[in-house]
């Protein structure tokens, strides 16, 4: 397409926008930037970045950074006029922008300003958030009940002293109770004396973030971890996507935890769960129209596995529509295939190490041929045979070689002696010791499993013939290595997902595809380290190590713990525990923290920080946690970081204005997978448009947690903070001091030359950033500047192979886990099996939740929408112009049944929410019978859609008077339209009515809730 053209098209969309933005007047009055001076209401046009830069000087500005509308990391390319963030395109130099292809990384910057980039509608749309009328822009403090909804404004000297040192702080509203300060919590005395593995009382802090990335991680990090010294900062990998993630997990042995398909290269791609051209990580710019640019030139053929039909199936080859919750079923049935069939890669399962794999043309081996003792009854049961088992040295590192059986005579030898090994065996051997004990390959384990059940059986219960799920496995087999799965959220976030997105994982093992060119592949990773080189910005004076038990119990052994021996003591087994501990997860476990928040398990929390994290309307069954958030004896202290009242920080006791990405939250940003190798780096596209301190600093996260630091005289924080190379200490008094350093070692490790003077000259008259150079010495900021012109460091798709191997890739994966494996149920003590395991969706108590609510006929699925994302883009005014509420989709023939039209509005009930759900009906056949399907996003209570008082709020929030009468906060009805999926999900009966999780990784369950319809 030629420049001109797609310049046509971006005005035609920029024009397109705007008339729908002018369709309602309410709309228009709300989305005026505000404070932007005069001029910000005039007719928009597109906006040439290339001409802009010989315009008036500090008129118009470029500035190259990463979105972060969602989690895909592309790049952005901003035009700020008088200060306001006018469009927003993509990042020429980028890989997610061009789909792999972009322009040669030192290619002079004037020379991309004009290239047509571009930007999926999130990003388009981000202006609302950035301008949301309903941003709170000074520090608040609760002014009523918790939950009441009355907040007034608070002094910032007042606000870090409140929190640091505690007190009567709600005494004046009659709340006759000590709130604890962080200096309280500044203490190494153990929580529990008769508990000592639980940590010190500074656990009791906890931190849990929502969307963060590298950068503000690390400095939230520097702060929770290493100066608090808690160890509870807790991410929410467990909402955004741990179910496939744990199956990634348990292959590589905790090594890595995202792989997907390669959309360039591979031939044959099997997409369980990932919704690629909606909602993907890379973004739907970059994987979604890397596939659809392919297929439509009949180089890869696509099979999509979802009950629904998402938009990708357009172009899809097949579309397996299976039971939510049951992929695993299905991959479980194509593996059985695969193996009755010896429709798998045997010469490359027979590898049984690197150098063997090597010689296959393979960077990665396995440990099919590896052998396992599963002698009954053994204390060695489930671990690998070594060879110092067979016959000892002596040398620990030889005793723990592998051991495998030679091909030629079947005898036990070190898995590094052979280029083949024998592959599906069992057998008795004779240790060392004289004992005899049965041994079974890490193949066979593996089979016996899949063999457990029969085509047919695996069939019914993933709701897909036998004679597809054969045929699927023989297409996708018959491709090799260039067949691979896209696994996503979908696949595996649900009750006893691990082992579904495990089995669908080994496919790839099984064609041979792990870490090759066109099959499975990990992500390139980073360019180069922020952490180390010029500046260490980890290690400082005075820093702490976490120590202790989460209050999620993740990577916690319960049998360790003081409950389980007291426990025995008492005359049991020391099982059940009063909740499930997660040994073998990934982490982040969101969901879970506030479940022990809840509970008061392990311990109690006493003072908890949200930062953009909103539990309530987030998590699947999160309505239950208005009732743990507002008892000030769960939660003493309740403090929120964010942009907006939302469902969650209406219950807090202090909520802290923060900037949205285009005015900071600066960060290193890495590549998911598959493939791609580089540093992105996001900087301020505008100055932050929070007020300040008395010194001039914006509120934001940056410069509360500085000087809560500095308040409470935490290490790491002040005036000798940072150590260089040389020896000597920087301060840490703002973001920049951090961040400008980490970028500098990233511009240093990188081996990036100096920007030229015309670059240079550049970032300085276009970047907010540029007002903080003299952090860094001129040399380290020139060499920087060449890293900001371009928007980071970006390595070459092509450079990331050696052949038809992934340079970057893992070297090993397992058909066996041994620490999975070692892994017990804390709530019955079984241990969990180490290889694919068939497991239906079973809640804490072992009961099937189809069979237990079976009387609730219709099963609930949950997606985005590829103009949403998350909770947070209910302020995007084009998104809610295009789509103004979600709806109830269900089968033409299920309405058809119940007697309902499309449009009709029903309302859904559950049973952990009978009072249930109002919505519209949407009839469709493209969606499995007896499924419903809600996009996320909708359904707001506030977010702008509810009623708040606040005193003097015309100053604390951005839209001022246009958005406040009196101090009452005027609501926009459109951001309460449709309705949230999450309030009628399932919740545990068994332990509190919480949200439920996996019991072995902690994974929240987004595909178990079933539901009754009934006609309004």
């Amino acid at each position: 397409m030629s420049s001109k053209r797609n310049m046509q098209q971006q005005k035609t969309s920029f024009s397109r926008r705007e008339l729908l933005a002018g369709s309602a007047a309410a709309a228009a009055t709300l989305m005026v930037p505000p404070r932007a001076g005069a001029g910000t209401q005039e007719k928009k046009s597109w906006l040439n970045p290339r001409t802009l830069q010989h315009g008036k000087p500090g008129n118009t500005r470029t500035v190259f950074s990463v979105c972060l509308s969602c989690n895909g990391r592309c790049g952005v390319r901003a035009t700020v006029q008088d200060g306001v963030l006018r469009e927003i395109a993509g990042n020429p130099y980028h890989p997610y922008n061009h789909m792999g292809e972009p322009e040669p990384y030192h290619t002079p910057v004037d020379r991309v300003l004009d290239k047509p980039s571009p930007v999926c509608g999130k990003a388009h749309d981000a202006l609302g958030a950035v301008y949301d009328p309903y941003r709170i822009v000074r520090p608040l403090k609760r002014a009523g009940r918790r939950g009441e909804g009355k907040f007034e404004p608070i002094e910032w000297e007042q606000l870090i002293r409140e929190i640091s040192e505690g007190g009567q702080l709600f005494g004046h509203l009659g709340e006759d109770r000590h709130v604890p300060g962080l200096a309280e919590l500044n203490s190494d005395e153990p929580i529990d004396p008769r508990a000592p593995e639980l940590g010190p009382v500074r656990n009791t802090f906890v931190f849990m973030t929502g969307r963060l990335q590298t950068g503000r991680k690390a400095l939230i990090n520097r702060f929770v971890k290493d100066a608090m010294g808690s160890i509870n900062r807790v991410g929410h990998t467990d909402i955004c996507g741990i179910g496939f993630r744990m199956g990634n997990f348990a292959l590589s042995e905790k090594k890595q935890w995202e792989l997907k398909a390669n959309p360039w290269e591979a031939e044959y791609i099997l997409v369980f769960g990932a919704n690629i051209y909606e909602a993907l990580q890379p973004g739907i710019n970059t994987y979604g129209a890397a596939i659809a640019r392919r297929h439509a030139r009949g180089e890869v053929r696509l099979v999509i596995v979802d009950p629904r039909a998402q938009n990708g199936s357009v172009h899809a080859d097949d579309w397996l529509p299976v039971k939510p919750g049951q992929d695993g079923a299905l991959a479980m049935g194509m593996l059985r295939w695969m193996i009755d069939h010896g429709a798998y890669d045997r010469a490359y399962l027979q590898a049984p190490c690197p150098a063997a794999a090597d010689k296959l043309g393979h960077g990665c081996y396995t440990n099919a041929t590896h052998l396992v003792i599963v002698e009954p009854g053994h204390e060695r049961s489930q671990t690998f045979l070594r060879l110092g088992d067979l016959v000892p040295s002596g040398n620990s590192k030889a005793d723990e070689r592998y051991v495998v059986l030679d091909p030629a005579d079947g005898s036990p030898i070190p898995f590094d002696t052979v280029d083949r090994a024998m592959l599906d065996q069992e057998r008795h051997l004779t240790l060392a010791t004289g004992e005899r004990v049965l041994v079974k390959t890490g193949f066979r384990l593996m089979r016996e499993a899949v063999q457990a059940h029969t085509l047919e059986e695996y069939g019914s219960w993933c709701g897909i013939a036998p004679e597809k799920i054969a045929r699927t496995a023989r297409e996708f087999a018959a491709h090799g290595f260039r067949a691979a799965v896209c696994q996503y959220h979908g696949a595996g976030n649900y009750l006893c997902g691990t082992y579904a997105a495990y089995a669908i994982a080994l496919l790839n093992v099984m064609t041979g595809s792990i870490e090759m060119r066109g099959g499975y592949l990990s992500s390139g990773g980073k360019v180069a380290a922020w952490h180390r080189g010029l500046y260490d910005l980890k290690k400082f004076p005075g820093r702490r190590k976490p120590r202790g038990v989460m209050l999620s119990r993740e990577k916690a052994v319960y049998e360790k713990s003081s409950e389980f021996r007291r426990r025995k003591e008492q005359g049991g087994s020391g099982y059940p525990a009063s909740r499930p501990w997660f040994t073998f997860t990934r982490g982040g476990l969101s969901v879970e923290t506030m479940n022990g928040i809840d509970a008061g398990y392990p311990y109690r929390c006493r003072v908890l920080f949200h930062y953009f994290y909103n539990p309530v309307y987030s998590t699947p069954g999160g309505s239950r946690y208005k009732e743990t958030l507002a008892d000030p004896d769960r939660v003493p202290l309740y403090v929120s970081i964010d942009t907006t009242i939302n469902e969650s920080n209406i219950f807090a006791d202090y909520i802290i204005p923060d900037v949205t990405w285009a005015e900071g939250h600066y960060g290193w940003i890495h590549p998911h997978a598959p493939a791609c190798r580089f540093t992105a780096l996001r900087t301020p596209l505008i100055e932050p448009l929070t007020t300040r301190t008395a010194d001039g600093r914006p509120f934001c996260l940056e410069t509360f947690l500085i000087d809560l630091a500095n308040h409470l005289g935490l290490p790491g924080f002040g005036a000798r903070a940072i150590g260089d190379r040389e020896g000597n200490l920087h301060p840490l008094f703002r973001g920049e001091d951090f961040y400008l350093r980490g970028f500098a070692n990233i511009a240093a490790n990188g081996g990036l030359p100096a920007a030229t003077p015309e670059e240079q000259r550049f970032v300085e008259a276009n970047y907010p950033v540029a007002r903080y150079r003299d952090i860094l010495p001129d040399p380290q900021w020139k060499t920087l500047c060449h890293a900001l012109a371009r928007g980071g460091i970006f390595a070459r798709y092509q450079d990331q192979f050696d052949g038809q191997k992934f340079k970057h890739g893992l070297k090993r994966v397992v058909l066996f886990n041994e620490e999975m494996a070692a892994a017990r149920n804390a709530l019955t003590g079984e241990r969990y099996p180490g290889t694919v395991h068939y497991w239906p969706p079973t809640d804490s108590a072992g009961d099937v939740v189809a069979e237990k609510d079976r009387d609730y006929p219709f099963q609930v699925v949950t997606h985005k929408m590829n103009v949403h994302t998350q909770s947070r883009t209910i302020n995007h005014p084009a998104a809610l112009e295009i789509f103004p509420e979600n709806h109830i989709v269900m089968h033409a023939d299920d309405a058809r049944n119940l007697g309902i039209q499309d449009g009709d509005r029903v309302r859904l009930v559950s049973r952990s929410t009978p009072r249930g759900i109002t919505g519209q009906v949407q009839t469709t056949r493209l969606i499995r019978p007896g499924c419903l399907a809600i996009s996320f996003h909708y359904g707001h209570t506030y977010h702008g859609a509810g009623r708040v008082e606040v005193k003097d709020g015309q100053s604390v929030f951005l839209g001022g008077s246009r958005v406040v009468s009196g101090d009452v906060l005027i609501p926009d009805p459109r951001r309460g339209r449709g309705i949230n999926p999450n309030d009628i999900s399932r919740r545990d009966d068994h332990l509190g009515n919480l949200p439920m999780v996996d019991v072995q990784a902690g994974i929240p369950d987004f595909s178990s809730t079933r539901v009754r319809v009934l006609p309004i």
